[in-house]
């Protein structure tokens, strides 16, 4: 795990980001607070924000409140695409803070294996 390896980890997640906030893959009225799914694409903005700000400590918190919320609310056909990016972010998160990152804890019991476990991803394209 090298300097450069951090780097590329960041630059994968820089494209999740991007991806998961275009207008093509935010789902429909999302940003409306009385969507169901509004909730979820707070979570994810605020891993997001926290990342880029490098309060790698409080990340886990929404990472596994993003990952809650796809349990409890399971996507249907028009989510289906951005709970499948979401998730691949996630998983490239908890992998780069957890490799890259000294002392960062993630809590098992609310953030599913396949994103515990998930390694690194792949970007979008």
């Amino acid at each position: 795990m090298t300097l450069i390896d951090a780097e590329v980890s960041q630059a994968v997640i820089r494209r999740f980001q991007t991806k998961l906030a275009s207008a093509e893959t935010l789902p429909v009225r999302s940003l409306r607070r009385n969507s169901g799914e509004y909730p979820l694409v707070c979570y994810i903005n605020n891993v997001t924000a926290l990342f880029i700000s490098e309060n790698w400590e409080a990340v886990p918190i929404f990472v596994a409140r993003a990952a809650e919320h796809m349990i409890a609310r399971p996507a249907d056909d028009r989510l289906h695409a951005y709970y499948a990016l979401a998730g691949r972010y996630l998983s490239q998160i908890v992998h780069h803070l957890t490799v890259y990152v000294d002392g960062i804890e993630f809590d098992r019991e609310r953030i599913p294996s396949g994103i515990m476990t998930g390694g690194p991803q792949q970007p979008p394209d």
